[in-house]
């Protein structure tokens, strides 16, 4: 039966061809769309968990895109006092703050960690951040030769890393935030300023704003359940030449834009699927008269009704399983080349998806579609076993 099935699609092989790869491509594009969309959504939420800031304070001179700053890893060697930190909380309504301090002028010896990737200096004391992971590996605080890699930063063979000439011991690489901390190096707030106050490229940085000592790079902030948001950011600005970045607006603006893009993307993907299944219906249909006299030949030779309605249910669920099967694998890439062009325009909280959960999806696309194209086959094949082989003998095929 099998090789009946195989050696029908054989002798029909450009139509074949043509309906897997407009079922490959449809499902494709939902692969691909919904992978990201999950990816983005995940980001999101556990950006919202990790992070735990309701607004991050930079320098007003900080001219970066807000998503850069929260989602990108990237930032400006601007810096504030850290006696800011005690204007900002006193501000009515904040419930606590924490502030940081980091530098990007950083090269690793013999390794390339790029140019996103910065070290990030954290307060032990106020700090809300850090403590979750610091907690598991059952310590309190990073002692100055000591670092914890984020999640995104590039894997070391050994547990040290070399920078700026030092050696660190990892302790441990963080979770996945989905945020700007999956590209930081987290050690000590003292060892960040020695080791920004040591780079020769910033002297004329320290000219200007004062010793690394003095200076802090951003500060996060929680307020309080009954505050206003916005309220606080505008307090926090009215203290002066500081740029308050409100984290649930920005996400909110990403969330929507990913959703209108990833929405019309999605329905291409659909309307390309339901195309072809509906080709795919219609060819089967078709099969009812072209291929009478075949199924006569069969049913005189001894084959069942039930062996006819095999082998026509048997082409359209092999095609429509060689359809989504090369979909699948298709969207893989699909996923993989999107991800890299959106992420070179745009600065997103983004957790790649589990193997469980593509593997997941793979399986229910599979399925569907699958189960689609037998149910596009299932006329025809009802049809074509109630052929009369007596009739095509003396008649030829239907009319």
């Amino acid at each position: 039966m099998s090789l009946l099935v195989w050696k029908s699609i054989l002798h029909r092989k450009l139509q074949c061809l043509a309906l897997v790869v407009a079922i490959g491509l449809g499902v494709a594009i939902i692969f691909g769309v919904a992978t990201i969309y999950q990816g983005v959504s995940s980001g999101i939420e556990i950006s919202k968990q990790r992070l735990g800031a309701d607004i991050v304070i930079v320098p007003e001179s900080v001219k970066l895109e807000p998503s850069l700053v929260l989602f990108g890893g990237a930032t400006e060697h601007t810096y504030m006092s850290k006696n800011t930190l005690d204007a900002i909380q006193a501000v009515p309504g904040v419930r606590r703050a924490t502030p940081q301090f980091f530098t990007q002028s950083l090269s690793a010896d013999c390794h390339d960690i790029g140019t996103q990737n910065r070290m990030l200096g954290y307060d032990p004391k106020s700090d809300w951040v850090i403590e979750p992971w610091l907690k598991k590996i059952h310590k309190t605080e990073l002692k100055d030769n000591e670092v914890i890699l984020g999640a995104k930063i590039p894997v070391w063979t050994q547990n040290r890393i070399s920078i700026l000439g030092k050696w660190y011991d990892i302790v441990t690489v963080a979770e996945e935030t989905g945020t700007t901390l999956d590209y930081s190096l987290f050690v000590s707030m003292e060892e960040a300023r020695r080791v920004a106050g040591k780079d020769v490229f910033l002297g004329e940085v320290w000219t200007k704003q004062g010793p690394p000592a003095e200076l802090i790079s951003a500060i996060l902030l929680q307020v309080e359940d009954s505050a206003k948001i916005e309220t606080i950011a505008a307090e926090v600005q009215r203290l002066g030449n500081l740029r308050a970045i409100i984290a649930s607006d920005i996400k909110n603006r990403i969330n929507n834009q990913f959703t209108v893009l990833l929405l019309f993307v999605g329905g291409i993907g659909a309307l390309t699927v339901i195309a072809s299944l509906f080709q795919l219906f219609s060819r089967f249909y078709t099969l009812t008269w072209e291929r009478q006299a075949e199924w006569g030949l069969y049913l005189a030779l001894g084959a069942s009704s039930r062996d006819i309605a095999a082998i026509i249910i048997g082409e359209a669920i092999t095609i429509a399983l060689a359809g989504s099967l090369s979909g699948i694998i298709l969207g893989g890439v699909l996923y993989k080349i999107s991800l890299l062009t959106l992420s070179a325009y745009q600065s997103f909280p983004f957790i790649q998806p589990g193997w469980q959960y593509m593997t997941l999806l793979s399986f229910i696309l599979i399925l569907f579609y699958t189960g689609l194209g037998a149910l596009a086959a299932w006329l025809p094949a009802y049809q074509g076993s109630k052929t009369d082989p007596g009739t095509v003998m003396t008649r030829g095929e239907f009319d």
